[in-house]
């Protein structure tokens, strides 16, 4: 029955043309306004001899509220842990480290911590930058 009414709202709905593009940049295939649409058209289209028990209708009311809230969720996770890998970098500055890159291990004080225009985080040791993953060790200045 759902995708019956859903083929008669998509002639209907000009927002499902864009549900293949959503899907085509990684957004998700449903926005709580078109769940909430799609679920008029359910009632409202429904078979009265043997109508929507209303268990039914609280329960995909409940898992849309909990979907929403878990994309929440995920964004701010998100936002916390490119939060929390600024600060590490930042814990380098004025640090002894060894780097491994490309085969050579190079070590040196970081003399800076930089955030190109693309967001990614580098540390710069003898005027050079690094990429704060390939860090193998870290010590104060005074141990080496």
């Amino acid at each position: 029955m759902i995708d019956a009414i859903a083929a008669t709202q998509s002639n209907q709905n000009p927002r499902t043309e864009n549900l293949a593009g959503q899907s085509e940049k990684g957004g998700s295939y449903m926005q709580m306004e078109d769940f909430l649409q799609l679920l008029t058209s359910q009632i409202s289209n429904q078979d009265p001899l043997e109508p929507m028990k209303d268990t039914e209708f609280i329960s995909q009311m409940a898992n849309i509220a909990s979907l929403e809230q878990m994309q929440q969720f995920t964004q701010g996770f998100e936002s916390f842990a490119d939060s929390q890998k600024d600060m590490v970098a930042q814990a380098y500055l004025g640090r002894m480290v060894s780097i491994s890159e490309e085969g050579s291990d190079i070590s040196g004080l970081v003399e800076s911590v930089e955030k190109s225009e693309d967001g990614r985080i580098s540390v710069v040791v003898s005027g050079k930058n690094y990429d704060p993953q390939n860090i193998t060790r870290v010590s104060l200045p005074n141990d080496q």
